[in-house]
């Protein structure tokens, strides 16, 4: 089984952003983010950095059309990575960020993987589903 969280929010440049990740860095810099959350958010941040690789590919460019991005999921074995994320998602709830989480067996053409997280590019099927 594989996860993957969402959320939207505009951020300050008008711009509809749809990353949980996006969200964190957003809150870290937001002028009315208390003090206690930016220091815990940074340092959730930084745990992710070291312990998260980032994925090498994004796309299928093999492909005549490739897709123009893939989506991350954690897999479900990751389960510290899983709680740390809950930790993340309490911070930006106090912030009225409404997190949306997703679950698949099959969360489309994998062209990336590692120990905790999958990229996949999403069946037809599924895009408006999951992004």
């Amino acid at each position: 089984m594989y996860i993957r969280f969402i959320t939207q929010f505009i951020n300050e440049d008008g711009e509809n952003e749809t990353g949980f990740f996006h969200a964190l860095r957003y809150l870290c810099e937001y002028p009315l983010t208390n003090d206690e959350d930016v220091r815990d958010l940074k340092a959730l941040n930084k745990w992710f950095n070291n312990n998260l690789d980032r994925p090498t590919k994004f796309s299928n460019a093999t492909n005549k059309n490739p897709a123009p991005i893939s989506l991350s999921w954690f897999k479900d074995t990751a389960k510290e990575h899983l709680r740390k994320t809950n930790e993340i998602m309490k911070i930006l709830e106090k912030y009225d960020m409404v997190i949306e989480r997703f679950t698949s067996k099959n969360p489309g053409y994998i062209i990336y993987e590692d120990d905790y997280q999958v990229s996949a590019i999403p069946f037809k099927s599924d895009k408006n589903k999951v992004l």
